[in-house]
């Protein structure tokens, strides 16, 4: 008897329509010779089953199951395709713990400390990994420009917390800027983060670890052709490159790829991870972790599953099935 699985898509954040891209594609991939897959739209309304374009079917939160014609569907799995919240920082993950529903995602302690810039820094403060300088400004009201300057020096990068798709991001060349940057940033969140800039080479890693099979994927370089990699040149193809495999040494390779399987076994994640780096004299400084990446056809890990020679549909497959 086939699983019913339940692809989780859209939410609550600016990356709603990212996510609502990125769960289409899942959608469409998963293989339905193995399993009942049903779309699922995630926003503030409550989660709602589309049976087809013209009809959504409000989700019972009771039991995570829909009523059709009669007829009562229990999801047995979700695939979370939720980029921001309530995906990437654990809220669903929680809800479906307590009902027992295995899903694709990190947990949520990796998923609330890998949404968690700060945190995630934190944590890997004592470790191996070598991390850009920051300042965090807690709900900012008041805050001595000169003492952040004199830590992150200029330029800087200056992002809200708890984003992603570089949503809220500022590049800040002069202090007389920042002020500016921070209320930007302060529309996606009140806990700002402003780092070091780091000039070199952004390149970013997919890892994918199951009980049976584990994959630190190729490596892709970030090319863009704005002063930065920033949300429009993420998803405007004539504004970057991104190219896989990463145009740097195989002893760069190897540090990119043990770092991400490293901080990925570190933090307890789980299924399908990307985890971003800029490397600076052939040393790699950690960005971020996206603990649910993108998956349209153009995405950074779908690319790299392709350059491996896997099927995306087969990896899909491979992470359902290791949860039961």
């Amino acid at each position: 008897m086939k699983r019913n699985v339940a692809v989780l898509a859209g939410g609550y954040t600016s990356e709603r329509n990212i996510s609502l891209n990125s769960g289409k594609q899942v959608f469409n991939t998963i293989d339905r010779n193995k399993y009942n897959v049903y779309f699922v739209d995630v926003s503030r309304q409550g989660l709602f089953c589309e049976i087809n374009p013209q009809q959504l079917v409000k989700v019972d939160m009771n039991d995570f199951s829909v009523t059709h014609k009669g007829e009562k569907i229990k999801f047995d799995f979700a695939f979370i395709v939720l980029h921001g919240s309530p995906g990437e920082d654990g809220k669903i993950q929680a809800w479906l713990d307590i009902l027992q529903i295995p899903y694709s995602a990190s947990g949520v302690f990796a998923s609330v400390n890998t949404l968690h810039k700060a945190a995630c820094k934190r944590l890997l403060a004592n470790t191996e990994v070598k991390i850009p300088k920051y300042v965090i400004l807690n709900n900012p009201e008041a805050f001595n420009i000169e003492e952040i300057i004199e830590i992150t020096g200029l330029p800087c990068f200056v992002k809200p917390n708890n984003a992603g798709s570089s949503f809220g991001v500022s590049k800040v060349y002069k202090k007389d800027d920042l002020i500016e940057a921070v209320n930007i940033a302060m529309q996606e969140d009140n806990i700002i983060l402003i780092e070091e800039f780091i000039k070199g080479t952004e390149v970013s890693c997919g890892v994918i670890k199951t009980k049976s099979e584990e994959f630190v994927l190729p490596i892709t370089e970030i090319v863009p052709k704005k002063d930065f990699f920033d949300t429009e040149a993420k998803y405007d193809p004539n504004l970057s490159e991104e190219i896989t495999p990463a145009r740097i040494s195989d002893e760069e390779t190897r540090a990119v790829q043990s770092y991400a399987s490293f901080i990925y076994d570190f933090i307890g994640c789980k299924g399908i991870v990307r985890i971003d780096f800029i490397i600076r004299d052939g040393i790699p400084y950690f960005l971020e972790v996206n603990s649910i990446p993108g998956m349209s056809t153009e995405s950074i890990v779908p690319k790299q599953i392709r350059a491996i020679g896997r099927n995306i549909t087969d990896v899909l497959t491979m992470i359902i099935e290791d949860n039961f």
